[in-house]
């Protein structure tokens, strides 16, 4: 059987449909109607720091965290992370009569730096859900275009290898 043959027979059965229908971008647009995409967008915006620039102030950030903690973690802990989050939540509403992503960037700043701060304690397991925030708004920064060529100066073709690079001060990684 030839190759032409081969893809014939399986473009025309159910497999070849759903290979063809599953490498499709994601769907951020649902996602982004959620009620934690502007949490989750406030979060980056303050973990990220000079980093963050959204211009069009659409919710993209957010929305991809949302979208990648429906679709990539188990149920569980899907659920044990929006409790903390919900929990953060209630004690913005209970202190600063507001929700997390509508207080102000200073407000924002201390809340974020009270959850990192070991002698504080917002809510149970506060440092935990922290710290897998963060993450989460890290790898959604360094795996964008920004994150990957700006910051670490990303190079898609190395070139030779070099077994020690030593780095300067302002070096950061992937630099050739």
């Amino acid at each position: 059987m030839d190759r032409r043959s081969s893809l014939r027979i399986i473009a025309s059965t159910g497999l070849g449909y759903s290979l063809l229908t599953s490498f499709r971008p994601l769907g951020l647009n649902s996602y982004e109607n959620s009620s934690w995409s502007p949490f989750m967008e406030s979060f980056s915006r303050i973990i990220l720091g000079d980093y963050y620039s959204n211009p069009l102030g659409n919710l993209k950030k957010g929305a991809f965290i949302v979208c990648y903690i429906e679709r990539c973690w188990g149920k569980k802990s899907q659920e044990t992370f929006w409790e903390a989050a919900s929990n953060l939540q209630n004690y913005c509403k209970k202190t600063y009569l507001n929700k997390f992503e509508n207080l102000t960037d200073s407000q924002q700043e201390n809340i974020i730096d009270s959850l990192f701060d070991t002698k504080i304690l917002i809510f149970e397991e506060d440092l935990r859900w922290a710290g897998i925030a963060r993450f989460l708004s890290l790898f959604e920064f360094f795996s964008g275009e920004q994150g990957a060529t700006e910051v670490l100066r990303h190079l898609p073709l190395p070139g030779r290898y070099e077994g020690n690079i030593s780095l300067g001060p302002k070096d950061t990684l992937f630099r050739h």
